[in-house]
């Protein structure tokens, strides 16, 4: 989802995996790899000089987007493998100098993507490219959002199952919602005989049900 060229700051950067193969096929030729703790940020730095590409990727310590500068010109922040609780903290907590040159953001929460998308339609972004794979069990979805000076607001069902994705409807997309369907009405019935019943969830979780069931 990066682009051609555009000049990456990949936060919470892991080994610098991405923003090395990013650069060894050629589609970008600088980045910043940050990483909120020394032991990551030196493994990251020994990988970087590994494949001979510490000139290319700039390593800094820093929490979330305090790695970036304006003299970077940095246009795309990736942020991959966290929740998204922390995401959105991390993006908030972003100075408008850090920001300020930043166009794209490339998202993978592990976990609350309701969360992220009403982040970005708030903050001025408009998801313009999502994807889902399955691996291990586990569900990741990536969302990608330009900075648009008219945010589209979205539908319920789409803060929950992503604009892209529900028009997409790919396989792993149908997977995860039929599974996700099973819980939820699996939920529904357990606190139906709970000795207190929150009839708020159990009304949060049947519209949730409804949205499935209509994409499904």
């Amino acid at each position: 989802m990066v682009d051609t060229n555009a000049r990456v700051a990949d936060i919470g950067s892991d080994h610098a995996y991405l923003p090395v193969e990013l650069i060894e096929d050629k589609r970008i030729d600088y980045a910043i790899a940050g990483e909120v703790a020394p032991g990551p940020m030196s493994r990251s730095k020994a990988d970087i000089d590994k494949f001979g590409l510490s000139e290319k990727i700039d390593v800094r310590l820093g929490d979330g987007l305090a790695v970036i500068n304006s003299a970077d010109k940095i246009d795309t922040v990736v942020i991959a493998g966290m929740g998204g609780i922390l995401i959105c903290d991390i993006l908030t907590r972003a100075t408008k100098e850090q920001l300020s040159n930043v166009n794209t953001l490339i998202l993978q929460p592990n976990i609350g993507e309701p969360l992220v998308r009403h982040w970005l339609v708030d903050n001025g972004f408009e998801i313009v490219d999502e994807n889902i794979l399955e691996d291990e069990h586990h569900d990741y979805e990536i969302i990608k959002a330009n900075r648009t000076k008219n945010s589209k607001i979205l539908t319920d069902a789409q803060y929950l199952m992503g604009p892209v994705l529900m028009e997409r409807r790919s396989a792993d997309f149908l997977k995860k919602w039929q599974r996700k369907l099973g819980g939820y009405k699996k939920a529904i019935d357990n606190m139906q005989h709970a000795k207190k019943i929150d009839n708020d969830k159990i009304n949060k979780m049947q519209q949730y049900i409804k949205y499935v069931e209509e994409i499904l």
